[in-house]
């Protein structure tokens, strides 16, 4: 599904993977992100993580999972933190507008 689209979600996460080696590691972080392309989630590629909505946490492991698999280095760091509600919709945007609205800024997006 690829980045952040409307539908319903229940689970929100944030996904950090770090390949651990001397050089640049945009092309392993590459990798990582094309794996999640796989899975039915909507997705945020940030400087320091991605972050990942679902409407099925089980899915959020799955893309973990085949992300970290996707980097092909000797050690890798993986952290995932996930928010999960079964009985209630969340999108990151609406969590961003809130906070916004209680700045008193008219929300983007």
């Amino acid at each position: 599904m690829g980045l952040l689209e409307e539908k319903l979600m229940t689970a929100i996460a944030r996904l950090e993977i770090i390949p651990i080696r001397e050089e640049h590691m945009s092309d392993q972080i590459a990798a990582a992100v094309d794996a999640l392309d796989q899975f039915d989630i909507s997705y945020e590629l940030t400087p320091m993580d991605t972050i990942i909505e679902a409407d099925d946490v089980s899915e959020i492991f799955d893309a973990a999972a085949a992300a970290h698999e996707a980097i092909d280095e000797d050690r890798t760091i993986t952290s995932l933190e996930i928010d999960h509600q079964p009985d209630r919709e969340q999108h990151t945007a609406d969590r961003v507008a809130t906070v916004e609205r209680e700045l008193g800024r008219t929300p983007q997006g």
